[in-house]
């Protein structure tokens, strides 16, 4: 399990690092970002217990399926009258591993300033890549859309999809987050890369 997880989170830096320089490179990309982060409901805070997703895992996400507007949980879109389809693939994030809040309620020492590199192993250290979320357009409703008013077509583990149009795929109209703060973000994880190459 272990060295499924570490394969899990390289996997998921190497998706971060190539993600982010596309970004830094292409306007466009910075721009889409920055409105998925806001239809999908950033925070700046990750362990804040707020609805959302923190601006790093948005980018996570990004980097493994483009055009993201509303995203949860199997079980969340369940309660909200839809199901994931057949054959979609749940996207990965960041988690907290609940022994780091632990320690860190326990007051065991940080890494100094300064130790950047040391203080990147650390953070790594805390988190691990969990798949379970998935974008609206990768579900279907299993009942009646209040939207547009698609009904499932009754057939075993198949239902109608709604239309293009149908306005459960619109973004959300909400606060862009500022763009030095996303370049700051992306910067981080091509500099996070090249360090650790450098200590290998």
């Amino acid at each position: 399990m272990q060295a499924r997880s570490a394969a899990s989170k390289a996997a998921a830096n190497e998706l971060l690092h190539n993600y982010a320089v596309l970004c830094l490179n292409n306007p466009v990309e910075f721009e889409a970002y920055r409105q998925a982060a806001a239809s999908l409901g950033w925070k700046l805070d990750p362990a804040s217990s707020e609805p959302g997703y923190s601006l790093l895992n948005i980018a996570l996400l990004l980097s493994q399926r483009r055009g993201l507007t509303h995203c949860a949980g199997f079980r969340d879109w369940l309660a909200q009258g839809r199901q994931v389809a057949v054959s979609e693939e749940a996207l990965g994030t960041f988690r907290r591993i609940g022994r780091k809040k632990q320690n860190e309620a326990q007051g065991k020492p940080k890494p100094e300033d300064g130790q950047d590199g040391e203080k990147r192993k650390e953070r790594n250290r805390g988190y691990y890549v969990k798949r379970g979320t998935f974008d609206v357009s990768q579900t279907v409703p299993n009942t009646r859309c209040p939207h547009c008013g698609t009904e499932p077509d009754g057939t075993e583990r198949s239902t109608a999809q709604c239309p293009p149009t149908c306005p459960v795929f619109l973004p959300r109209d909400s606060v862009l987050p500022p763009r030095d703060y996303i370049t700051n973000l992306l910067s981080a994880q091509i500099k996070d890369d090249d360090e650790d190459e450098g200590d290998e």
